[in-house]
């Protein structure tokens, strides 16, 4: 149902989907395991262990992680408070409450940042705690954290060539790029938005000769799986 849910704001919607369809349909069709499957809270992750691969592993975002049945709210705090203060030693620290509605803002944003080119529309008022909670997921799945810094005069210009680096680094590791409604300084900068978030790509953002020392990171594992050279960028 979680699927489901994550897709509807509203709360009616979400009980007839959860208990009125789903519910129904499952306790029909798997009556000795209906009650287990639409549990509440349903809570499925795989950052039981985040803490430890953290410290451990100099490259936790390519650490094997179990994604599976977390348990409750109660069980899943402990887990992520570890993780906050790890992430508050670090970095700016970050005065968060995990409350449940947070915990599972939190859940949600994790799961999609772990998908292959995931992406999420945050929506809230502010100080609602959108970015906190998109800097504490990013950490809790072993990513980097890109922003802009808009300045004096920033514009296309400087907008490119930010995009250029935050591709150089994606090439070497996932990133996660914050972009909030305060970063769009000229209207033009959607469009770049949008193109990131249809095909990946920003259209002649790298020079040819900018492209070849980024395929050179990425040219053996490509060639392993079979990519041609002409199709090399289009892999990257």
């Amino acid at each position: 149902t979680r699927v489901y849910e994550d897709r509807l704001n509203e709360e009616p919607d979400k009980i007839f989907v959860a208990e009125k369809q789903l519910g129904n349909l499952i306790k029909t069709h798997f009556p000795n395991s209906g009650n287990v499957a639409i549990a509440d809270p349903l809570v499925w992750g795989d950052f039981r262990d985040a803490a430890d691969i953290l410290v451990k592993s100099e490259t936790p975002y390519a650490e094997p992680r179990t994604y599976e049945d977390m348990g409750t709210w109660e069980q899943v705090r402990p887990i992520l408070d570890n993780v906050l203060e790890m992430y508050n030693v670090e970095n700016p620290p970050m005065h968060l409450v995990l409350f449940n509605d947070a915990l599972a803002h939190l859940l949600r944003v994790h799961r999609i940042l772990r998908l292959t080119r995931g992406m999420a529309l945050l929506i809230g008022i502010g100080g609602s705690g959108k970015q906190s909670l998109t800097k504490l997921a990013t950490y809790t799945a072993g990513y980097k954290l890109f922003e802009i810094t808009l300045s004096r005069g920033y514009g296309d210009d400087q907008l490119r060539e930010d995009l250029k680096s935050l591709y150089t680094q994606t090439i070497k590791q996932p990133m996660s790029f914050l972009f909030t409604d305060a970063h769009v300084v000229e209207e033009g900068f959607l469009e770049y938005i949008n193109n990131i978030l249809t095909v990946g790509m920003v259209p002649a953002l790298f020079g040819d000769d900018e492209k070849e020392p980024l395929l050179g990171v990425i040219r053996a594992k490509a060639r392993g799986e079979g990519v041609q050279e002409n199709a090399m960028w289009a892999y990257a």
